[in-house]
């Protein structure tokens, strides 16, 4: 069974905005059996985005017509693709009680989504630590690398001990995604505890969103996780769910359902 399990939409403001139909299409000729709407959940109130054009995520008064949408999908393409419609939730620390009040009122999305960490705090405020390649340089320069390695590391542990108990996402995304630009720039000796990260992780029953587009990224070029990752993950017994992190109907599977 091919599976499509962390997929945007036009309800993403840094996505494009092509219809949710069309990425359904897309992942019927390319012969996925499962599609997975993942769009980024709207962040925690007071919570401010820290990226420039502050759209990270999708505005909460558009959650009901993009679960709608959803579920309309689902109904007419039954039999041909499973639509499933969820989240990307983004762990924040100190912000768990505003994330969980949203799960709370959405419990069968909580059920199709993931949790990720895209937003670390440092000394000097909060950052996207994967909004661009020269951003995260110019951070890097102001602080040391070093630093927002470890506060990810820490961020992505917290995530990976399921905090929201019984409606966390059952998906952890993207682990590594501190990764994504680290051809530009990396600390000597990266101080995140991965094999920790995964133990924990495994424990507490997630699967690992295989993230394709990593693959895509020019300054990382590989899945996430990365190989000897996926080897400790299924060593653990933990299990794989593919997916493209698609933010436009082209790239719906792309890197293992056709290009």
């Amino acid at each position: 069974m091919k599976i499509d399990g962390h997929v945007h939409t036009p309800f993403c403001p840094h996505g494009t905005d092509a219809p949710m139909e069309d990425y359904v299409k897309e992942a019927e000729r390319k012969g996925i059996d499962v599609l997975v709407f993942t769009e980024h959940a709207p962040l925690p109130e007071g919570f401010e985005d820290p990226v420039p054009e502050k759209d990270s995520a999708m505005r909460l008064e558009d959650v009901e017509a993009y679960l709608a949408e959803g579920a309309r999908l689902r109904k007419e393409y039954a039999g041909r693709v499973d639509v499933r419609c969820g989240f990307e939730v983004d762990y924040i620390e100190g912000f768990e009680r505003e994330t969980l009040k949203l799960l709370q009122q959405y419990p069968e999305a909580a059920g199709n989504s993931i949790l990720s960490v895209h937003f670390v705090r440092l000394p000097d405020g909060w950052f996207c630590v994967d909004y661009s390649a020269d951003a995260f340089e110019e951070k890097s320069a102001e602080l040391e690398v070093g630093i927002i390695y470890q506060a990810y590391g820490e961020a992505i542990l917290k995530a990976a001990g399921k905090p929201f108990g019984g409606l966390n996402p059952p998906v952890l995304g993207h682990i590594n995604l501190i990764h994504k630009f680290r051809k530009r720039v990396a600390p000597e000796s990266d101080p995140v505890d991965w094999q920790g990260v995964l133990e924990t992780a495994a424990r507490n029953g997630y699967r690992l969103d295989f993230n394709h587009a990593g693959r895509r990224k020019p300054d990382y070029g590989e899945t996430y996780p990365e190989e000897w990752m996926v080897r400790e993950a299924l060593g653990l017994g933990m299990k794989l769910q593919t997916g493209s992190d698609a933010h436009a109907p082209e790239d719906v599977g792309r890197g293992f359902a056709g290009e």
